[in-house]
Formats: structure tokens, sequence, C-alpha cells
């Protein structure tokens, strides 16, 4: 009985490691790798995000100084 079993494992074996090599035998060639056509565009797109957060530093920068000086003509109605 144990040497049956042996003898199945053993053909089990076998069969996997057929497929396995077979499946290697099959795979395709690796590609070389393509040239990177997105890269300027992408390039383009990290210039317009630093563009937009310039921009919204200097409206954060004008909307304070325009608070700064209607607080400042406030006060100099109250006091005139």
């Amino acid at each position: 009985m144990a040497v049956l079993v042996a003898v199945l494992c053993a053909g089990f074996m076998v069969v996997v490691w057929a497929i396995s090599h077979s499946r290697v035998e099959q795979l395709p060639e690796p590609q070389p790798a393509e040239e990177d056509l997105a890269a300027p565009y992408r390039e383009g797109l990290h210039a317009a995000i630093r563009m937009q957060g310039v921009a919204l530093a200097l409206e954060q920068q004008l909307y304070a100084e325009a608070l700064r000086h209607a607080e400042g003509d406030l006060d100099r109605e109250r006091q005139g």
C-alpha cells in the first residue's frame, strides 16, 4: 500500500514538473521598455500645480491685505 502511494506521489510530481516546464517555454519574450510619451505633459501638469499653489498663496495675501485696509478705514471712520 505504501509503495502504491509513493508511486502515485512520484507520478503526480512528474506531471506537475512537466506542466510547469511547458508553461515556462510558452512565456512570451519580454518587450523592451517603450519611450515615455507622456513625460512632457506630466512636467506641464506639475508646473500647473505649482502655479496654482502660488496663485492661492497670492490670493490669500491679497485678501489679508484688503482686510487690513478695511479695518484701517473703519478705525479712521470711528475716530473721525
